[in-house]
């Protein structure tokens, strides 16, 4: 396998980003999935402002960006409010968001790897609690993280339009 590796985002890496989620969004409406459709489709700004606070990371993959992923540390108010439990009893937690491989390379197995380095990375920064959310018609994103160890905890629901969201959490012990 080619050198695979994730790293915090530069400015520059804006438009191979911007590309990785456009095809995210045309995947997902492929799929008949209302994730990231129409008013709630990531911008292109917010990946640009997300990338100056140093919260996006990219998936390097053969010397290219493949993947884009987000850390954002909780409390969320969508996670709060979920219909089901968190186990544990940890008062911060880091939040997954906006996942995305690049079309050429879909199915080997990156978005684990960047799951992954994605969970290392919340560890590094002291967090053992850690959580994401997918839509219920998005398969893929949901076999992914529980081959990654989350557990299913519940729906939450996303401040977005067709908001509502499965929830999976992996609590992290000594």
């Amino acid at each position: 396998m080619p050198l695979t590796y994730t790293r915090l985002a530069q400015p520059e890496d804006v438009d191979a980003i911007f590309s990785i989620i456009q095809q995210a969004v045309a995947y997902l409406g492929s799929q008949n999935s209302p994730q990231w459709q129409g008013t709630a489709e990531p911008k292109r700004d917010e990946f640009i402002h997300d990338i100056q606070k140093g919260s996006v990371y990219v998936l390097i993959y053969n010397h290219a960006i493949a993947g884009i992923g987000k850390l954002v540390p909780g409390p969320e108010q969508a996670y709060e409010n979920i219909d089901g439990s968190w186990l544990g009893d940890e008062k911060q937690y880091m939040t997954l968001h906006r996942i995305a491989i690049d079309a050429n390379v879909r199915g080997q197995g990156l978005a684990h790897q960047l799951i992954h380095d994605l969970v290392l990375l919340s560890l590094d920064h002291g967090y053992r609690d850690i959580r994401i959310d997918t839509h219920e018609i998005n398969q893929g994103m949901q076999k992914t993280v529980k081959k990654a160890g989350f557990d299913y905890r519940g729906h939450v629901l996303m401040p977005v339009p067709n908001g509502d969201r499965l929830a999976f959490q992996l609590l992290l012990t000594d």
